[in-house]
């Protein structure tokens, strides 16, 4: 039996993107046992694709933004994955396929002796990979994942059916959210005014002002819409407590916040995991978008809008390989960005 490796350690709303790229290597090679290899800050998103025959879970956090021996640390514990005696039908990979740029993955491959090696042209990786892919400028990085899998021409750039619900989470789900004064028959917008963190970047330039998620909120409500309000603990800070809705910032389970996506009309979203969620649910979304480039990573679906304000600043998009640098702009990209434009734009998907 042929023996697939894929390496996406980080970040969550990358391996969404990464879907397409994941079901074309399930539907190209049936009779493959397919291992996911992935940071433990994304296993409960790994736990929902439905493509994966094992799941090979690693430090990230000690990987990616460690001490040096740390990392050393998460590359030695990698490279023994690679090697293929770490998961349930134990022995080695056939083919390796890295989902990032990071050189460090291809040298890895190369050393566990893995035959065939996809990645990324770029950075020192090329030397180490059997089948290096150039990426274009402004190429989705839905389009950069599939070409690099060797689906050039044929891969599904779809990304509904990238999550799928385990045994009894929606009924969970919707127990919570109804305890949190969610009503259920009502026609509900997502607001998911938090993310732009992962393991490595943590950064506030992705988020807009919460003046004007409160304004938009205000006017979803006075339209008849119901408006709930999901994120983590430590969005949920970011509340007053007089917001319109149901504030479920910080009440619930990841999947339980998926469970509410997926019964929305509609998802507002930074450039973040919820908003690739979305598009993975088949839930139309409006992306909101500053320091990061849409081209890269903004929805695909017709049934959806990306709104970027920074699109005519000359320092938009700054965000580069997980960096951004100091704002000396006053935060424009986003902040220029008024409630107004983002309620017409869901106001033309909910009509």
């Amino acid at each position: 039996m042929e023996r697939l490796l894929c390496v996406k350690i980080a970040s969550r709303g990358d391996l969404l993107l990464a879907g397409p790229a994941f079901r074309w290597l399930r539907e190209s090679r049936p009779a493959a046992r397919l291992t996911l290899a992935v940071g433990e800050s994304c296993r409960e998103v790994a736990r929902h694709l439905p493509w994966f025959d094992d799941l090979l879970v690693v430090n990230d956090a000690g990987l990616l933004a460690g001490t040096f021996f740390q990392k050393l640390r998460g590359a030695a514990v990698l490279w023994r994955a690679m090697r293929g005696t770490a998961c349930a039908a134990s022995g080695p990979f056939d083919a390796a396929f890295l989902f990032h740029r990071d050189p460090r993955y291809a040298a890895l491959s190369w050393l566990a002796g893995i035959p065939e090696r996809r990645g990324f042209d770029g950075k020192g990786a090329r030397r180490f990979l059997t089948h290096a892919v150039r990426t274009g400028e402004r190429e989705h990085h839905v389009v950069q994942y599939l070409r690099m899998t060797g689906a050039e021409g044929g891969g599904d750039e779809e990304m509904k059916g990238g999550w799928v619900f385990l045994p009894g989470e929606r009924e969970r789900a919707d127990a919570a959210t109804a305890a949190h004064g969610l009503r259920a028959k009502e026609k509900t917008v997502v607001l998911a005014f938090g993310g732009g963190r992962n393991v490595k970047t943590r950064t506030e330039l992705k988020r807009w002002p919460m003046d004007a998620w409160r304004a938009l909120a205000r006017g979803l409500e006075a339209r008849g819409f119901q408006v709930a309000w999901v994120g983590d603990a430590d969005d949920a800070t970011r509340l007053r407590g007089d917001e319109p809705g149901a504030r479920l910032a910080g009440k619930l389970a990841l999947a339980e916040s998926a469970g509410v996506a997926a019964r929305a009309a509609l998802v507002v979203s930074h450039d973040s995991f919820m908003l690739h969620l979305a598009e993975a649910l088949g839930v139309p979304a409006v992306g909101i978008f500053g320091p990061t480039d849409p081209a890269h990573y903004g929805p695909r679906s017709a049934r959806s809008r990306t709104l970027w304000a920074g699109e005519n600043l000359p320092c938009s998009p700054c965000h580069r390989d997980g960096w951004f640098p100091e704002c000396a702009d006053d935060h424009r990209c986003m902040r220029d960005l008024a409630p107004d434009a983002v309620l017409r734009a869901c106001q033309e998907l909910l009509s």
